[in-house]
């Protein structure tokens, strides 16, 4: 009997030991929370923006950050805080010149989970401020805590947003780019690509060989005309260096 009454008491205890890990399981999947998305082949930790590849009278451009949630979504909208770390410091953007500010009207309605969603693609709206032409500003940001949510996982709580009016070399173009534009990078190169392809989006995922191998081509192609038309004054970088594209 002293024996069955043991086995009772273990299995109980085993059981209530079960319980409560659930139990802690369900409140921590309960206990919203907000984070950046990062991903491999996705959103990483930071976004390099130019205006160098947008018509010259656009004055505004939106890059897209991608916002999760830890725990269920709700029947009613959730506000969130989005908070800049680096104002003030060097090189910093300025809010109001660079970017929109984030309790400006505007983007009020934008700093919401919607309800029914466990994430949020959150417009942050560039600036083409006259200073962009000759520097890049950062936007460093944290996600805030308030009543409805805390911040989430502690490496993916921090996001970065470049910006500038200036080229920038593609992180991959000495991995990628080189082999079809080859390996030499300069502003005026790359404004040749953008308004002889209507390609731009060097940085996003690898295209079809096909496709890259025609880019490839009529650049050339159009490189050659150029220089044609022009035999006193190829195609040039602003210190002399020839654009060429072998």
């Amino acid at each position: 009997m002293k024996i069955v009454i043991a086995n009772i008491l273990i299995f109980l205890l085993v059981v209530g030991t079960i319980s409560c890990k659930e139990n802690s399981a369900l409140e921590y999947e309960n206990d919203p929370a907000l984070y950046f998305e990062n991903t491999t082949y996705g959103q990483r930790d930071s976004i390099a923006h130019t205006f160098f590849i947008q018509p010259d009278d656009q004055m505004r451009d939106t890059v897209f950050i991608e916002i999760l949630t830890m725990g269920y979504p709700t029947d009613s909208d959730r506000p969130f805080i989005l908070e800049q770390t680096n104002a003030g410091q060097p090189g910093s953007a300025i809010a109001g010149k660079h970017f929109v500010a984030f309790d400006d009207p505007e983007m009020l309605e934008h700093l919401k989970i919607p309800k029914g969603s466990v994430r949020k693609s959150f417009p942050l709206i560039v600036l083409r401020d006259p200073s962009l032409e000759l520097e890049e500003v950062r936007i460093e940001l944290k996600i805030g805590e308030n009543e409805y949510f805390r911040s989430g996982i502690d490496d993916w709580t921090n996001f970065v947003v470049k910006t500038t009016s200036m080229a920038v070399k593609p992180t991959n173009w000495d991995t990628y780019w080189k082999y079809y534009f080859g390996p030499t990078w300069g502003s005026v190169k790359m404004k040749f690509i953008i308004d002889n392809t209507g390609f731009s989006d060097f940085d996003g995922d690898r295209l079809n060989t096909d496709y890259t191998n025609y880019l490839s081509s009529k650049v050339k192609q159009k490189l050659l005309e150029y220089n044609t038309n022009h035999p006193d004054d190829p195609l040039s970088e602003a210190d002399g260096t020839l654009v060429t594209f072998e």
